[in-house]
């Protein structure tokens, strides 16, 4: 027995439902995205790719643990503008440089290989 033309429209529109409700843009368009902030002590993540840090501007409170994990074909830093302040060294390919920032204030950083990749952390 062939399915009928109605089976087949039903089947895909059960299909095309289940895929739904995942992302969801609230940021009105033209608006910059709001910074990361977390409350948590824990580590927080930093993904490097397409020769970005995501997020590009990231809050967190003294203490934290910053893990950023290279995502690129090539080796990425994140380097603080402040000398001395923070620095990942150089992050392979696949692999993850951490830093832990325990004094409050604003600290802006680049990849020391590519300074036009730029991001900011605040320390609460």
């Amino acid at each position: 027995m062939r399915p009928t033309v109605i089976t087949l429209v039903m089947a895909a529109l059960v299909i095309t439902g289940c895929g739904g409700g995942g992302d969801t843009d609230s940021t009105p368009s033209g608006s910059p995205p709001s910074p990361a902030t977390t409350s948590a002590s824990g580590p927080q993540a930093v993904a490097i790719a397409d020769f970005t840090y995501e997020p590009a501007q990231l809050t967190v409170p003294a203490g934290t643990t910053v893990e950023f994990t290279n995502e690129d074909s090539t080796p990425h830093t994140a380097t603080s503008k402040e000398s001395g302040a923070f620095e990942t060294g150089s992050i392979e390919k696949g692999k993850t440089g951490t830093v832990t920032l325990d004094k409050p204030g604003t600290y802006a950083y680049y990849c020391a290989f590519h300074p036009f990749m730029k991001g900011t952390i605040t320390v609460e």
